[in-house]
């Protein structure tokens, strides 16, 4: 007997996701385009988030605020009004290499 559609999406996830409801940002890699977004589920490797504006770049930083922590992900996937990221590289938010990104999140926080 066959997975079905549920057994073979759970089988590609390379982490359990957790269904949550954050506030969270989105930017582009050069810092230039700082969005808010809303986390729907997230995991160690990615998360599912909703954004109110399209966002055409394939790679990304995610903030999460609560944690205080800076992803550089890859969009894996678009259905508007929301997105797949996965996770490539993480950073405090006091290291994220993009200067301007920096400038952002400390006039935010």
């Amino acid at each position: 007997m066959g997975l079905g559609i549920l057994g073979m999406q759970k089988t590609r996830r390379k982490a359990e996701r957790r269904k949550v409801l954050w506030g969270a940002r989105l930017a582009n890699l050069n810092g230039d385009r700082y969005l808010r977004c809303l986390i729907k589920d997230i995991s160690s490797a990615g998360a599912r988030v909703s954004i109110d504006e399209q966002f055409l770049d394939k790679s990304a930083y995610f903030l999460d605020l609560r944690n205080r922590f800076a992803y550089e992900a890859r969009v894996v996937w678009q259905r508007p009004p929301e997105m797949g990221l996965e996770f490539i590289r993480g950073y405090r938010f006091d290291e994220v290499p993009s200067e301007p990104l920096r400038r952002a999140i400390e006039s935010e926080y």
